[in-house]
């Protein structure tokens, strides 16, 4: 089982977290113990979530920098304090009420978007997920993190301070025409 989880700042918003394995269920939380409630019950080993637990003093850590001027457009985790503190607090509570150690990775909706071609609901289908589930934008995004979670689970990504994950479809020509024909690698 693996999560994507887009955190809001505060608990007047909705936060919403997205389970999946051979089906997808979203749900909604404003607080962290219904979070907590629900990792619980799902057990995810690997959590996607749009803000991450490093958190530099700088304006942007190293690897932002690099993801910067490879152009993707971001919120550094320096510019959202609230949601850094509100994930670790989140994390330690699940350990601490559940016993449960999820690993925890950063996405970014829109740069997985992006990447996998996700634009809607016949995109994600093309991923075999079920969409019927979804029922806000948010619920959406969550989504996509835990398809991030997916591919971060099957190595193909790249880790540049936000998992962004890798589609087949980019392999360079060699590595498919290896692929295709061993005798490419003559």
């Amino acid at each position: 089982m693996i999560a994507g989880l887009i955190l809001k700042d505060s608990v007047e918003e909705e936060s919403q977290i997205a389970f999946m394995d051979e089906e997808v269920r979203t749900f909604s939380a404003n607080e962290n113990p219904e979070l907590v409630e629900l990792i619980e019950k799902h057990k995810p080993e690997l959590i996607a979530a749009n803000v991450g637990l490093e958190q530099g003093k700088e304006e942007l850590t190293k690897q932002e920098q690099e993801l910067q001027d490879e152009g993707f457009i971001f919120t550094p985790n320096s510019h959202r304090e609230k949601v850094v503190k509100r994930l670790e607090t989140l994390k330690a509570q699940i350990v601490h009420q559940t016993g449960l150690q999820p690993d925890f990775i950063r996405f970014e909706p829109q740069i997985s978007a992006e990447e996998l071609a996700i634009d809607g609901d016949d995109a994600l289908e093309s991923y075999g997920v079920d969409s019927s589930d979804i029922n806000s934008v948010e619920a959406f995004d969550a989504v996509v993190g835990a398809v991030t979670a997916r591919f971060y689970q099957e190595n193909q990504h790249r880790d540049l301070g936000v998992i962004v994950p890798e589609a087949v479809r980019e392999k360079d020509e060699t590595e498919s025409e290896k692929e295709l024909d061993p005798r490419a690698e003559e």
